[in-house]
């Protein structure tokens, strides 16, 4: 069974329980003020009840009797309370969007803290365009979702239900008339949404397939061209858009069918009124102010059908977004340690009998390495060996199946790493570098640092010399993932980054990838005379670097033996 096998995700159900709960613990805090909004939104709806009183008055009294004045008066009384009702809108939409923006904030927040607690086997297994997209994406959807339920949806629910009892007071029997086409909505709603939901996840999926192929171009673009693939990824990129545009037409379209069966329904509930209510009045069983104002509260509840109707789009893009995201947010495969000793770690390691394995098959098998404070180590052996493994476990990346790794005799599972890995720099094969200057590139991680520390620093990884001759010098821009640089000096840049932190371990992954023998002796003879005086550990499979080194280790089958032939 492979080690880091991830958990199957289910997207069956329609609404995910557990997924909700999630989501409305970002809302604590601000119940109350959502309560008090929810509330503010019936009470708006009450105010249609003057409007509807004054409607009848108007036909039943005042048009009779001929009367201008009362008219204006009652027209201007009605113009009041709409503005009053305006104003109550916005006021409690702006609540609404302070309480929604706060809650989709600390929904961001909290997802940006769980990534960082992801193993690295997580991070190396998982399409990280694809988990890209769905957390800048997704989230942004449920901040959608969450606004047409606050500013909508939830309003409109609550204000149907008091247009529903203003109506049942006014004429039960044609209210009655008007609820009969209810269930009808309702289970049209539930069937139209099945499908709409399946389209959402085809079209997010779709979606998902065309930022991956776009950032994959844009990214690998001289392979591709090294490679002439422009036509094959052409072609590829062509089918993605093809996908897309045809899950986006699905999707679209069953968002208008869902919304006009709606409209049709509701339409035909509207000319039953109309029918209805005018033989009524033309048989005098009811009066003409008592038809027209039945009639506008008619419309209204119509309007929030409508309403509630188009954010059920929303909320069903946005719902599986949330699931999508409680899925990522449930990952296991998490950092392999969480102890909270914070050490002053002066470099001493030491690996005791360690056995570690990715799959069925062990990398390292009972390996012990020691490293004393101010030492020299070198490990030597061939690719695949498990050198670059040794490495991560005293980055604390992984965890040993079997064994002990200590730090000052410190219990890896009792320390804080993101404390104690202040403490180490590392100076890896491909050093990634970040977008920006040199200068941002040395100090990632040391902001406080002093111009005089980085000249300093940047002399003894060799890194000033080729600095020196840029125009612009430490600002000069490297460009993506240091395009713009050697592999070389890309390494020295690394280098001068990792002693920048003044680290009590520094570890050195095959630096002859993109170094010389002589540059490299050069900067382990300037790490000899650094006051400080780190341990060093060197990775590598050429002997000729490893030379200097005090120790030196041959790792062969999972197990490291001292290198016998080592001349003093």
């Amino acid at each position: 069974m492979h080690l880091f096998k991830r958990k199957n995700t289910n997207h069956s159900s329609y609404f995910s329980t557990e997924a909700w709960k999630y989501f409305v613990r970002f809302f604590k805090g601000n119940y109350s003020m959502l309560t008090a909004t929810s509330i503010g939104a019936t009470l708006q709806a009450l105010l249609i009840i003057p409007v509807l009183l004054l409607v009848k008055y108007i036909f039943d009294e005042v048009i009779p009797q001929k009367d201008p004045k009362m008219l204006l008066v009652i027209g201007l009384a009605i113009i009041l309370i709409r503005l009053i009702s305006a104003g109550l809108t916005l006021y409690l939409r702006k609540i609404n969007i302070r309480v929604i923006t706060e809650a989709i904030f600390r929904l961001r927040e909290n997802i940006s803290q769980r990534i960082y607690t992801f193993s690295r086997a997580f991070y190396t297994q998982e399409d990280l365009r694809v988990l890209h997209t769905r957390i800048v994406q997704d989230t942004e959807r449920i901040s959608a979702m969450s606004s047409n339920l606050a500013t909508n949806l939830i309003p409109s629910i609550l204000i149907s239900i008091g247009l529903c009892i203003i109506l049942y007071v006014f004429n039960w029997y044609l209210f009655l008339i008007i609820l009969c086409f209810f269930p009808v909505i309702f289970f049209s709603n539930r069937y139209l949404g099945k499908i709409t939901k399946k389209k959402v996840s085809a079209y997010h999926k779709s979606f998902e397939g065309y930022s991956k192929t776009t950032l994959f171009i844009m990214k690998f673009m001289d392979l591709i061209k090294i490679q002439s693939t422009e036509d094959l990824e052409r072609q590829r990129q062509i089918d993605t858009m093809e996908d897309l545009k045809e899950k986006t037409s699905f999707r679209t379209y069953f968002f208008s069918v869902n919304g006009q069966v709606n409209t049709f329904l509701v339409g035909i509930s509207g000319i039953l009124v109309i029918v209805i209510g005018g033989t009524a009045v033309i048989n005098e069983s009811m009066s003409l102010g008592e038809f027209f104002a039945f009639y506008i509260a008619a419309n209204h509840l119509q309007n929030n059908i409508n309403i509630i109707n188009t954010s059920f789009t929303a909320v069903v893009t946005g719902n599986e977004s949330l699931k999508t995201l409680h899925e990522i947010v449930l990952n296991k495969e998490t950092e392999p340690y969480n102890g909270n000793n914070r050490i002053d770690f002066t470099g001493n390691i030491q690996l005791e009998s360690v056995t570690f394995k990715y799959t069925d098959k062990p990398i390292l098998n009972g390996l012990s390495l020691r490293i004393d404070q101010g030492s020299k180590v070198a490990v030597i052996g061939a690719n695949g060996a498990g050198k670059s493994t040794i490495i991560n476990l005293i980055l604390g990346f992984y965890a040993p199946q079997s064994g002990n790794i200590t730090a000052d005799g410190i219990a890896f599972s009792e320390l804080d790493f993101q404390h104690f890995r202040k403490f180490i720099g590392v100076v890896s094969q491909h050093p990634p570098l970040i977008p920006g200057t040199i200068r941002e590139n040395i100090v990632y991680g040391n902001d406080k640092a002093t111009e005089k520390d980085i000249i300093s620093v940047s002399r003894l990884a060799l890194a000033s010399e080729f600095i020196d001759e840029f125009p612009q010098g430490y600002d000069t821009q490297i460009g993506e993932d240091g395009v713009l640089l050697s592999g070389g000096e890309r390494q020295k840049v690394a280098l001068a980054r990792a002693l920048l932190r003044k680290p009590r371990l520094l570890i050195l992954d095959e630096p002859t990838n993109h170094l010389d023998h002589v540059a490299v002796r050069m900067i382990i003879q300037n790490l000899d005379h650094i006051e400080y005086r780190p341990a060093i550990l060197l990775i590598s499979h050429d002997m000729e670097v490893v030379k200097s080194a005090e120790q030196i280790f041959i790792l062969e089958k999972g197990r490291l033996n001292p290198y016998v032939n080592h001349e003093s």
